[in-house]
């Protein structure tokens, strides 16, 4: 039986993990937190998952929340300048099949203890550059799926090839608050004030129940760049919704009535956007392979990270099971990560573009959306499924060529 160890129990590892012992791998998984500690922490990330995603996670039945999770119904889409009453861009479009927001205390820890449950092997400690040597000489294949930390710089470099950005090019925070659900529109409210920064909002299921999730993307250096060092929740929650009446008074009645979720449904934060080189080699010689945030970490503005994840291990799983028996080298594991990229470039190059000024033809899409409902559907369905944008809104004379083409079909 050949042996697998992944590094890391997040959304990528856990659910490779769970997938490869379901094709009967011997699997252990090494996580910094056991699955407690994990749902009494501090909230991971803001996140919401897709179909496409979604589809992976019930082919290998982990779908635990289906009949709980409020559903995330559509996109809806609002752009205004500084001091705005009104935003001068406004709609909303259905989403296909709803996506959901699992907050990953809940969504790890429960995976975790399924691993062990199908009888992976856990081991609890954080891992270490040094400690990659020791995984590689006992198993066939060495995955690391620790996240976005620097504690894997030295192993995994950054492709300066890949990589557009050195710097974070976003201020951001997050909190689940208590809300009336029925005071907000079930889906991802997307707010865009140019030079400012984002405002998101949508439904969560949360460690403490249904939520709702306010999340601020500033501009670094603007006027809503002010989340920095706030750490009390509530003073949190009022400075949320200080910007909110400032920047997106058309929205700021989401989150009036809202009741602070408490210390540790608070996240504030930088990112870095970056794609390293996905094969690792240790000093032994030895190789390891790079999978989720670990590989290519975006900012959470275009809400792919675990969408990526999931879809990384989908890839690496097909790959490593149609390996056979044959040695899980180098050659292999830059095979895996190619794979794996061909996907994600796609959500990287839609998620750095979200991060700079919209380009004319993309106002003029979003504009468009107003009033032609196929094109709010179609830019909405890029968060589902983001390869459309480099075939699409990437190039502005097929971006125009197809609002020209909508507008003759429609009048």
């Amino acid at each position: 039986m050949r042996h697998i160890v992944i590094v890391g129990a997040g959304q990528a590892g856990s659910l490779l993990a769970l997938g490869l012992l379901g094709e009967g791998y011997r699997v252990t998984v090494v996580s910094d937190r056991t699955a407690e500690q994990i749902r009494d922490g501090r909230i991971l990330s803001n996140q919401c998952v897709f179909e496409p995603a979604l589809a992976h996670e019930r082919s290998l039945g982990l779908n635990h929340w289906d009949g709980e999770v409020p559903p995330v119904e559509g996109i809806a889409f609002d752009a205004g300048m500084p001091g705005s009453a009104d935003p001068f861009i406004s709609w909303v479009a259905p989403l296909d099949n709803p996506a959901q927001s699992v907050d990953q205390r809940v969504k790890m820890s429960f995976w975790l203890n399924e691993f062990v449950r199908r009888g992976g092997e856990l081991r609890i400690g954080r891992a270490t550059p040094e400690d990659l040597e020791a995984y590689a000489r006992e198993a066939d294949l060495v995955l690391v799926a620790a996240g976005r930390g620097p504690q894997f710089d030295s192993v995994f470099p950054r492709d300066d090839k890949r990589s557009t950005y050195t710097q974070p090019q976003r201020g951001i925070t997050l909190q689940l608050v208590k809300q009336d659900p029925a005071a907000f529109y079930q889906g991802v409210t997307f707010g865009l004030v140019p030079g400012v920064g984002e405002f998101f909002v949508l439904p969560v299921l949360s460690v403490a129940g249904p939520a709702m999730g306010l999340y601020f993307s500033a501009v670094p250096g603007s006027p809503m760049d002010v989340f920095d060092g706030v750490t009390d929740a509530e003073q949190h929650l009022a400075l949320c919704q200080e910007q909110l009446r400032r920047f997106f008074p058309w929205s700021a009645p989401v989150a009036e009535r809202a009741e602070s979720g408490g210390p540790l449904a608070v996240l504030t934060g930088r990112i870095t956007p970056i794609v390293r080189h996905g094969v690792g080699t240790l000093p032994s010689g030895q190789h390891v392979l790079a999978m989720g945030d670990t590989a290519i970490t975006n900012d959470p503005i275009g809400g792919q990270g675990a969408n990526n994840a999931v879809h990384c291990a989908r890839i690496y799983q097909r790959l490593i099971t149609e390996h056979g028996d044959r040695p899980f080298d180098a050659e292999f594991m830059d095979r895996c990560f190619e794979a794996y990229w061909g996907y994600a470039r796609h959500s990287t190059r839609f998620n750095n573009d979200l991060l700079e000024p919209p380009p004319v033809h993309v106002l003029d899409t979003l504009g468009a959306a107003q009033e032609f409902p196929e094109v709010a559907h179609r830019f909405a369905h890029l968060f589902n499924d983001p390869t459309d944008y480099e075939p699409w809104l990437a190039d502005p004379e097929t971006a125009q060529a197809y609002l020209r083409e909508v507008a003759e079909r429609v009048a």
